[in-house]
């Protein structure tokens, strides 16, 4: 089975080419420098295709071939403006979507994200939630971590993405993770990384969803081999767990900050039980995600491995 990846070479993209090649399947890695990724170009059943979302004609001869899509590429919160995100996460995943039906591909898996809801504290959201909406919200709990932009993108993309598969007649499958973490990450993951390596830090007790890429990884997984998947959306994202205690973690682990919590009674979470029905998902433990996640930055100072620790897939591929 050969599945195209956009967006490959990143880190949420690098672990879903990662786990598919895992499940042997032949991975394609879509994207603008193939080259960025050396170590995913190194691993067996992993070849890259050089195109840019905003070339149709380019996707569709990087997809020809494939048996699916996984939709990833997108630009994340706080990396242009408006006009950047519509062109990059809205148009792109028309282009995508279209090209894949040019190529004679039908299944696609499109990677959406948990900022397309109207984020509420202290209860755990299901897909149903209501969404965030077409333009900014003077206020929403979302804009504590995540850039407007990217919510009023993501929405946009993910609902064009619903209409295209109707009007193409693909099989599209939704995943909407939470904040992602891992190895790899030059985001999230990297800041706390670098707050740990101070001699103090002040950590909120406030509950993340957090889910390790890995998981996000396994779930696309999953979704190819499960046919009850296409058509539906799933939340993929961890317990809230106190940011504190991911703090605290990663600085027993890899720093030498004390860290000092500041009790805040709130928490975010989502409902993953429609993703644990049909995809088999569950949450790696806290302290194995944060080994993957130190596992490229200390390699020699006895920490396991990211294959060490990477959670099986949740389903087989097809055969």
């Amino acid at each position: 089975m050969t599945i195209a990846v956009t967006g490959a070479t990143g880190f949420v993209g690098g672990h879903i080419a990662q786990a598919l090649a895992t499940a042997g399947a032949s991975v394609r890695g879509v994207a603008r420098r193939p080259d960025a990724a050396p170590w995913l170009a190194a691993l067996p059943g992993v070849h890259f295709a050089s195109a840019d979302l905003a070339d149709p004609e380019a996707l569709a001869a990087a997809f020809a071939g494939a048996d699916a899509v996984v939709a990833n590429a997108a630009l994340g919160s706080y990396q242009g403006t408006l006009d950047d995100f519509v062109r990059t996460n809205v148009a792109g995943t028309e282009n995508t979507l279209r090209a894949a039906a040019a190529a004679g591909v039908r299944r696609v898996v499109y990677i959406s994200t948990v900022a397309v809801y109207a984020t509420v504290i202290n209860r755990a959201m299901t897909e149903d939630q209501p969404r965030y909406g077409p333009r900014r919200r003077l206020f929403s709990w979302t804009h504590l971590g995540t850039d407007w932009r990217y919510c009023v993108s993501k929405l946009a993309a993910e609902e064009r993405a619903w209409a295209l598969a109707t009007e193409l007649g693909l099989a599209l499958t939704v995943l909407r993770p939470g904040p992602v973490y891992g190895s790899r990450d030059p985001k999230w993951t990297a800041r706390l990384l670098r707050s740990v390596q101070r001699p103090l830090v002040f950590a909120p007790t406030v509950g993340i969803p957090a889910v390790h890429a890995g998981d996000v990884a396994n779930a696309v997984v999953a979704a190819l081999g499960a046919p009850a998947s296409e058509g539906r959306a799933y939340s993929i994202a961890g317990p809230p767990t106190p940011l504190a205690d991911i703090v605290g973690g990663l600085a027993r682990m890899g720093g030498r900050a004390r860290v000092v919590r500041l009790p805040v009674p709130v928490w975010v979470g989502y409902a993953t039980d429609a993703a644990a029905r049909d995809l088999g998902f569950r949450a790696c433990p806290l302290e194995e995600g944060l080994i993957e996640a130190l596992s490229a930055v200390h390699p020699a100072a006895g920490i396991a491995s990211a294959e060490s620790v990477a959670a099986p897939p949740a389903a087989g591929l097809p055969g």
